[in-house]
């Protein structure tokens, strides 16, 4: 038994070992380490050191220690061309008061598919070029980000989480957000857009929370806001305009969370 105790051992031993040594010679190619570099002198960074064998964002920010609470976090996968070779996937970056700009550089990051950028003092708008990434998530919220939305946010098809609250956003919100039909998160609080929300918004079949309180819209709200089945978090309010009817909500059976101000609410 001690004998094949001991084997059983070795063998475990010997498979950490090489699960190690694979792991260590995994490596992020050189250019996603130089557009990380830039993505972050971009947002405002004085201070970057990335340690690549471990896929870690070890240093990053406008000082030395970073703010109380800031976040930084940088995942990879590392299955490619047989566990040889990383790429990131995740970048999170975030209370850091970064002064910079929302870094067109992302698309030099070809797996990428989450980005959180929320908590800094990021100005400008969203990267037009942003349109060729395979993003499902964007939270950039609590920002100083101004001007419209572009159109081309609409390419991004595989978006299943867009948070745009707590900033400066203005103008209509453009018809092509109404091919994010994968969407299942839709925040733009506390901004300055005009105009109404557009009964596009029906195409979002799979939304399942919709915020968009104090955020410079006018009524009414589209009565097909009605076929979001899935829908089970709603926060709307300060709409400008008069008191209105909010549409019927029968067929929204699965609102858990409703909050809504300045409407006259019919079940049936």
């Amino acid at each position: 038994m001690m004998l094949v105790g001991n084997v059983f051992v070795c063998f475990i031993t010997a498979f950490s070992c090489f699960t190690l040594l694979e792991l260590a010679e995994s490596k992020l190619p050189q250019e996603e380490v130089d557009a990380l570099q830039q993505i972050t002198t971009t947002m405002g960074a004085k201070y970057w050191r990335f340690n690549n064998d471990a896929c870690r964002i070890e240093m990053v920010g406008v000082t030395e220690k970073p703010p109380k609470g800031a976040q930084s976090n940088t995942d990879c996968e590392c299955y490619f061309e047989n566990n040889t070779v990383c790429h990131v996937v995740k970048l999170m970056l975030k209370g850091y008061s970064l002064p910079g700009l929302l870094p067109p550089q992302l698309v030099k990051l070809p797996y990428l598919r989450e980005i959180d950028f929320a908590y800094n003092y990021l100005n400008g708008t969203i990267p037009p070029e942003w349109a060729s990434t395979k993003l499902t998530y964007i939270s950039v919220l609590v920002n100083r980000l101004s001007g419209q939305i572009p159109k081309e946010l609409g390419n991004i098809t595989t978006l299943t989480y867009l948070s745009l609250e707590s900033n400066k956003f203005s103008g209509i919100l453009p018809i092509e957000l109404g091919n994010l039909i994968n969407l299942q998160t839709f925040r733009i609080n506390d901004n300055n857009f005009n105009g109404t929300l557009p009964d596009w918004v029906q195409n979002w079949k799979q939304l399942r929370r919709l915020e968009m309180h104090s955020s410079g819209l006018e009524g009414p709200i589209p009565s097909n806001i009605s076929q979001l089945y899935n829908l089970n978090e709603l926060r709307i309010s300060d709409l400008n305009g008069p008191i209105q009817e909010f549409p019927l909500l029968r067929n929204m059976t699965g609102i858990v969370r409703l909050y809504v101000e300045s409407f006259i609410i019919k079940y049936f």
